[in-house]
């Protein structure tokens, strides 16, 4: 059974995977512990464990070796100006993250989590096809 709120006190792994498994979703753990969600991305739900003020959702795309630097960063510029949600960045190991932090301090519903995380999964495919889809695997 799920609490009426997720809040800082009794947020954890296993609670939100027992709440996205509740909402249908294709769950599994990483190999550091972290949920795995697979929608229309493969999208990772990372909570600070000492802090566990917020959710942040994670998920990335390789860029293509021979993309420019200078292409990368505007494919991440673009991004970050079209899509309000999600923050675009480039990593140095060639890969372009999208996050999204969800807070919960004060509590959130599972439902408001659920429909968070669908929203954010929407968005990176968009995105890449609208900014990156030249320069990314």
């Amino acid at each position: 059974m799920t609490p009426d709120l997720i809040t800082p006190e009794n947020l954890t792994n296993e609670l939100l995977k027992s709440i996205l498994d509740a909402a249908y979703m294709d769950t599994s753990y990483d190999s550091d512990g972290d949920v795995k969600v697979r929608e229309d991305i493969t999208c990772f739900l990372v909570v600070d464990a000492k802090r566990k003020n917020k959710i942040r959702l994670l998920t990335q795309f390789g860029f293509k070796p021979e993309a420019s630097e200078l292409s990368r960063l505007q494919a991440v510029n673009n991004i970050n100006e079209k899509y309000a949600i999600v923050r675009a960045t480039s990593i140095e190991n060639d890969n372009l993250q999208f996050s999204w932090d969800i807070p919960i301090a004060g509590g959130i519903t599972p439902k408001a989590i659920v429909l968070a995380i669908k929203r954010f999964c929407s968005i990176p495919r968009d995105a890449v096809l609208d900014y990156a889809k030249d320069i990314t695997n």
